[in-house]
């Protein structure tokens, strides 16, 4: 090997390392800005709905919702006369659907879209929170429905009637069986 040929051995290894080291830094780059979108994209984007943790009609309603609404409907169901009903239901649907099935003939058109459990149980009640005039019976029936704000677990309305709901829980979508 002559002299010329070990210089010019040194330059192409030179220039080979050179965009080696080119090529590693911009797939370096590619990397991070890639990184970098998913972030900005993951921040804006949130946390992707899954059916059980999320209260968006038509999803079933998730076993941590499912305790929460348990203890609201004993406590519900025992303030009116039946500590232990044969059934408690829960569906998520929207607040103008639940009240066709809780309060037929009410209706709500401000939050009418808002995110609500809808209650339903059957059971022997008798309406000791009804509002009624001086004197007058307190309102007796087999079912309670009550509707509660999705996001503050708060009761917003809530029915009683001799017979079973108009609209069926069933009908809004997936009913959930709470302990009864």
């Amino acid at each position: 090997m002559q002299l010329g040929d070990e210089a010019e051995d040194m330059t192409l290894r030179t220039v080979c390392t050179k965009a080696a080291r080119t090529r590693r830094a911009a797939a370096g780059i590619v990397v991070g800005v890639a990184a970098v979108g998913l972030g900005i994209y993951a921040g804006f984007a949130g946390q992707p709905a899954r059916a059980g943790n999320a209260s968006v009609p038509g999803l079933a309603v998730s076993a941590s919702a499912a305790t929460r609404l348990d203890g609201i409907a004993r406590s519900f169901a025992k303030a009116n006369g039946d500590a232990h009903p044969a059934w408690i239901n829960a569906v998520i649907t929207t607040h103008g659907r639940a009240l066709a099935s809780a309060t037929p003939g009410d209706s709500e058109s401000a939050g009418a879209r808002s995110v609500v459990y809808l209650i339903t149980m059957h059971g022997r009640f008798t309406g000791r929170m009804a509002s009624v005039p001086p004197g007058a019976k307190l309102p007796t029936g087999r079912y309670i429905s009550i509707v509660i704000n999705a996001r503050t677990f708060m009761v917003m309305d809530w029915g009683l009637s001799p017979g079973a709901p108009p609209v069926s829980p069933a009908s809004l979508g997936p009913v959930r069986s709470l302990r009864a």
